[in-house]
């Protein structure tokens, strides 16, 4: 779920009002005729990472982290990855997307206690687990693409005392076989990331972030997918990110390019601050496939809860989006993640996710 900033920005260039003139100017305009037009289907999916870190971020004192790192290392085994990667896959046979971004695929890693070494122990890799259990089911995807960002290790109390390490990840898987071909890839960390100080040590954190992305042909027709997953908790460096996609893996010629992501940002956010960056990407040319799909439509795809347990009408963000540029017509789109869950009841994920089908021009 997106959290309501600390911090106030006031340096944004692109404003709401610029955001609701290129709305009336028709930016988000209905579909044109997409029929006889090749098509390809793409999937975003947030996999949650398994716990909230700001209680390790903003706990006072060496004992208290040392407590909330335990307890967080103790949610995630609570919140159970391998039988979510059941229904992760399960939603991925099902829908047959050619494409597929995901964020918060983490690597978690153990060491021994207070040792300055790193942690090398893997207690879950979500994407080993994932990639399994796609294999186990007869619908093969490869893994086009990852980049490894934030990289965090600190010691867990009672009753673990191990030094836990989180890796945070962006995967591009592409179906095995299928109609898209991967041409060339990339990846890249932000630029502009938030920094966090720890209250309990006074050392800092960074939270890297960043993106991938693919160049594809389907038959004879190239464009780019792109992958990313911007900042929660800051509105101001959001936008800077979002500004470095614009200049950066979004900047491709011909001019043809699918955004997917769990983008922290919506035109309809109650927190205007938190409007910004999706107003910063319609700025620079990116249209909103369910903008146009399903106007006036909420749409919303988080959050869950953190132990995943929550109504399936939960959800009061729309924050998880596909968005394109050039040559590109949506034709479908849908959300989904409340159909099943795991036998303790838990749904697969925080967030919902999101399936769009687009005619290539």
């Amino acid at each position: 779920m997106l959290p309501t900033p600390t911090t106030s920005w006031r340096t944004a260039r692109v404003t709401l009002a610029a955001a609701i003139a290129l709305v009336t100017l028709g930016v988000f305009s209905a579909p044109v005729h997409a029929e006889g037009k090749s098509k390809v289907t793409v999937m975003t999916r947030n996999l949650y990472l398994g716990g909230d870190l700001t209680p390790s971020i903003g706990a006072p004192t060496p004992g208290a982290f040392l407590a909330a790192n335990s307890a967080l290392l103790s949610h995630v085994d609570l919140v159970d990855f391998p039988a979510r990667a059941k229904l992760l896959a399960r939603e991925i046979t099902k829908n047959k997307p050619d494409l597929v971004g995901l964020q918060e695929v983490a690597l978690w890693r153990t060491g021994t206690f207070a040792d300055p070494a790193p942690a090398t122990d893997i207690r879950y890799d979500y994407l080993a687990l994932l990639m399994g259990e796609l294999g186990r089911s007869g619908h093969a995807y490869d893994v086009a693409v990852v980049q490894a960002e934030a990289d965090l290790e600190a010691p867990a109390g009672a009753p673990h005392f191990l030094d836990v390490r989180l890796t945070m990840r962006d995967v591009i898987l592409v179906r095995h076989g299928g109609r898209v071909k991967v041409t060339d890839s990339s990846s890249g960390t932000f630029t502009n990331n938030l920094t966090f100080t720890l209250a309990a040590t006074n050392g800092t954190v960074t939270s890297t972030r960043g993106w991938t992305a693919v160049d594809v042909m389907h038959g004879q027709r190239p464009f780019r997918f792109v992958n990313t997953h911007l900042e929660a908790f800051h509105a101001g460096v959001r936008v800077l990110q979002a500004r470095e996609l614009l200049a950066g893996p979004l900047a491709t010629a011909p001019g043809d390019v699918i955004l997917a992501g769990d983008l922290n940002t919506g035109p309809d956010l109650p927190v205007a601050e938190n409007r910004l960056a999706y107003a910063a990407l319609v700025a620079g040319g990116m249209r909103d496939t369910w903008q146009i799909l399903h106007p006036g439509e909420p749409g919303f795809t988080a959050g869950l809860g953190d132990d995943l347990n929550q109504p399936a009408d939960a959800v009061e963000h729309r924050i998880d989006m596909v968005l394109f540029r050039g040559a590109v017509v949506p034709v479908s789109s849908r959300i989904f993640g409340t159909e099943r869950q795991t036998p303790d009841g838990r749904w697969a994920s925080d967030h919902l996710g999101y399936l769009a089908v687009l005619a290539l021009r």
